[in-house]
């Protein structure tokens, strides 16, 4: 069998599963030369964690491999740690890959990549913030021999035009495999012959010459072999996604609220207000969500977002509470959401510091690099100097932990909602020197990796909204309630949010997303459809003509009502089997449809959206899943 075959090979470390080069040389050249030690093997939560150390002959450099396998699961997972034990600089450590694999083919028929866009796309909607019908679509690479794909984060912090997940479909089987790492990585797979495909992944750039003691570490790396169905194989990952790279709350999957979403601005008796109304009207919020605008010096500010023109932008980097709109702070409203049972958001961008904000003043040295931008700025100031905060400094990563804790602590937040609006690497690059490039973006990512660990451990039961970082050691801590901005446009497509229900659902159970509100369209909430969703019934944002406005008289509330109830029926059926019963596409004259199963509750969902140029009034899809010797009960929402 392909899949027992490529699991025992690797697993056992008969061929490559990492590649690098050493002192100019390919590890392919000396490896198996250099002594491998096996290391105390860990037993906990149901993996087995295995360490085999590769030493030079000198015993300078020692490349640890962290191998974790599933007992009763195809999945595997690794990452590798880069020691020099010696009393010199070591040699020129290069272009480090992770995972170097083969994937061989079996059967019939071209090999074949299926990846998803990111937070935006780049066929359809372009590169700008906000754009992309199609962001997260289902998309299929064909390999030809001598071809190449790149999957890659080019911005390093959210996964603006990709996910770093794939499959490799080559015959009847193949490799579906993830990346964790909050940074810069690089996916390449290519088809050499006509009878393999390669495949590397790592950081994009790493030139480094470690000093005498230290360590570095790579990418995380998930891989599972599959052959067969291609829907059961996306189903094994999705179950392995649910039990080990899913946050918890109380052992149980947690799972993503319904929120009412609201500008930071807001004056806190308009925010007291919205709470009594969101409980007094019954739509069923589950957690009442303050974005950006809060913070900074003391000012007014507008109460409600308008798209380029709020000064949210400016005074990023100054996380005290603004007392204009504030003045007992936000507490007080925390505090009337948990008395109507709803959780409190809080929005930061803690990686951006805008230059003159107290903390850039008082220390400089916490910083990396500075640029200019008119990035969403306010409209009577277009440009804007900032900074990245340096996570790989560790005075201050203690320092920002201390500061975000303190907040979760006075301001009494549930959610920690954590964006990200720039591009990273570039940041990184320039703090690097020609013998240390990729080390800024390695210590960064292990420095926010440790943030987000301790403010976990600091306060059980808090929950991270981490925004559209979509990488394998993100979604393990954070949740991302706003997958993509699209929605939120006034001339947002619904059939945005369909496909990228479609197509992340192939990869992962744990998302939500945001959308304006039509009032009575139920065909724009049901395309909303997932795991979490937020939306203000209560209040627009966007255009001037639309914000402020609480609702009118005449609004449905039955019908806002109906739909939280529906979704709250089905939100369970998503941490289930994913089967699409049409294509991820953004074709109007097709339906877009899917089924979500749980085997374990021996039930499941269909949802089905006939788009607006469909001449197609009646459809026929077989079920997966199913028992055929079992009756089962159906009922239809309409």
């Amino acid at each position: 069998m392909l899949a027992e075959t490529i699991r025992e090979r690797i697993a056992n470390l008969q061929e490559p599963l990492f590649s690098f080069t050493y002192d100019g040389k390919p590890s392919s050249s000396f490896l198996a030369q250099w002594q491998v030690t096996p290391g105390k093997e860990t037993r906990e939560a149901g993996k087995i964690l295995r360490r085999y150390t590769f030493a030079s002959p000198d015993h300078a450099l020692a490349v640890t491999l962290e191998l974790t396998e599933f007992p009763g699961s195809p999945v595997l997972e690794w990452l590798l740690r880069f020691r020099n034990n010696g009393k010199e600089k070591a040699p020129l450590l290069e272009n480090v890959q992770a995972l170097d694999v083969a994937v061989p083919q079996v059967g019939t028929g071209a090999p074949s990549v299926l990846h998803s866009f990111g937070c935006t796309d780049t066929g359809i909607g372009g590169v700008e913030w906000g754009t992309g019908i199609g962001n997260y679509s289902l998309q299929t690479d064909m390999l030809q021999v001598g071809s190449t794909l790149h999957i890659a984060n080019k911005w390093g912090g959210k996964t603006v035009f990709s996910i770093p997940f794939f499959n490799v479909r080559a015959g009847e089987g193949g490799l579906i495999g993830a990346v964790g790492w909050p940074g810069q990585y690089l996916i390449t797979i290519t088809r050499p012959t006509a009878s393999a495909v390669l495949v590397k992944a790592g950081m994009d750039q790493t030139r480094i010459a470690l000093n005498p003691g230290e360590e570095i570490r790579t990418p995380l790396i998930l891989v599972l072999p599959w052959e067969g169905d291609l829907y059961d194989a996306h189903n094994t990952l999705r179950r392995h996604i649910l039990h080990h790279h899913m946050p918890h709350l109380n052992g149980e999957p947690a799972v993503v609220p319904i929120s009412h979403g609201g500008w930071g601005g807001m004056k806190t008796a308009t925010a007291l207000r919205l709470v009594e109304q969101i409980a007094r009207d019954g739509i069923g919020y589950e957690n009442f969500w303050m974005d950006a605008g809060w913070y900074g010096a003391d000012r007014e500010v507008d109460e409600f977002q308008v798209f380029d023109e709020e000064d949210w932008f400016l005074h990023a980097g100054n996380w005290r509470v603004n007392r204009v709109p504030h003045p007992q702070g936000l507490s007080p409203i925390s505090e009337a959401a948990h008395a109507k049972g709803m959780k409190y958001l809080l929005w930061f961008e803690i990686e951006r510091a805008v230059v003159g904000t107290p903390l850039t003043l008082e220390h400089p040295e916490w910083f990396i690099g500075e640029a200019a931008t008119d990035w969403i700025g306010h409209k009577s100031r277009p440009y804007v100097r900032f900074r990245l905060f340096n996570f790989g400094n560790p005075d201050a990563r203690r320092w920002m932990t201390d500061l975000i804790s303190q907040r979760i602590t006075e301001l009494k937040i549930d959610i920690f909602r954590q964006d990200c609006n720039f591009s990273l690497p570039e940041f990184w690059r320039a703090a690097d020197t020609p013998s240390r490039q990729g080390l800024s973006e390695i210590r960064y990512v292990e420095g926010i990796l440790e943030f987000w660990d301790e403010l976990l451990g600091r306060h059980p039961g808090l929950m991270l909204d981490i925004t559209q970082r979509g990488d394998l050691e993100t979604i393990s801590r954070g949740m991302d309630l706003t997958r993509s901005d699209y929605p939120i446009w006034p001339e947002a497509d619904p059939m945005g949010n369909q496909a990228a229900t479609m197509g992340l659902a192939h990869w992962r159970p744990h998302f939500g997303t945001w959308f304006q509100t039509r009032p009575g369209d139920t065909y724009y909430f049901r395309s909303a459809f997932c795991p979490g969703v937020a939306f203000s019934t209560f209040n627009g944002s966007g255009t001037r003509d639309q914000v402020g406005r609480f609702t009118p008289p005449d609004f449905p509330f039955e019908w806002a009502r109906t739909m939280v109830r529906q979704l709250k029926k089905a939100r369970p059926y998503y941490y289930g089997d994913y089967y699409p019963l049409t294509a991820c596409s953004l074709d109007r004259t097709q339906w877009a449809g899917y089924q979500m199963h749980r085997p374990d509750l021996k039930e499941g969902m269909v949802l089905m959206l006939r788009r607006s140029e469909s001449s197609f009034v009646t459809g026929v899809f077989p079920l997966r899943g199913l028992n055929p010797d079992a009756e089962y009960e159906i009922s239809d929402e309409d």
